[in-house]
């Protein structure tokens, strides 16, 4: 090999190797800058949908307290359409945690209604039945901490 040649053929290798690297590395940013992205706005969607649900449950069960009617009108319907949408992308055990809520909500319509007075003295003494929604929110909380933690 031509000595003359060594050293620009040298140069060229490692301009290639060098612009390779770079580019590679460009690539894996990309690619995880967009994996973060796509993460967040997963973990936003069902930030959205399971406070929604809570907010609606929230108010369902007070009013399951309080009123001796049972009726199907917006709320309940919207309740239920967070239930059915959360089946598109939620674990198990978030449904499962979902339609506990629900039937609880149910539950508590059938029994005859007690005053608002009453229920906040039970609430401060804690001889209500267990909170639902306490556990519904603490299996999202263990669903979205689980996201964080495959990504990283």
């Amino acid at each position: 090999m031509d000595v003359s040649i060594l050293s620009p053929v040298s140069a060229l290798i490692g301009t290639l190797i060098g612009g390779g690297a770079s580019l590679s590395a460009a690539i894996y940013t990309q690619r995880y800058q967009n994996r973060l992205q796509r993460v967040a706005g997963e973990i936003a969607k069902r930030e959205t949908v399971y406070a929604d649900f809570v907010i609606n449950a929230s108010s369902l069960l007070l009013k399951a307290y309080v009123r001796d009617e049972i009726a199907m009108g917006g709320e309940e319907q919207r309740l239920t359409g967070l239930i059915n949408r959360m089946r598109l992308f939620a674990p198990p055990d978030v449904i499962k945690g979902a339609e506990a809520v629900l039937r609880a909500i149910v539950e508590i319509s059938l029994n005859p209604a007690i005053e608002v007075r009453r229920l906040a003295r039970e609430a401060l003494s804690d001889s209500l039945d267990p909170d639902e929604l306490l556990s519904f929110s603490l299996i999202c909380r263990a669903d979205l901490d689980n996201i964080l933690r495959t990504t990283m």
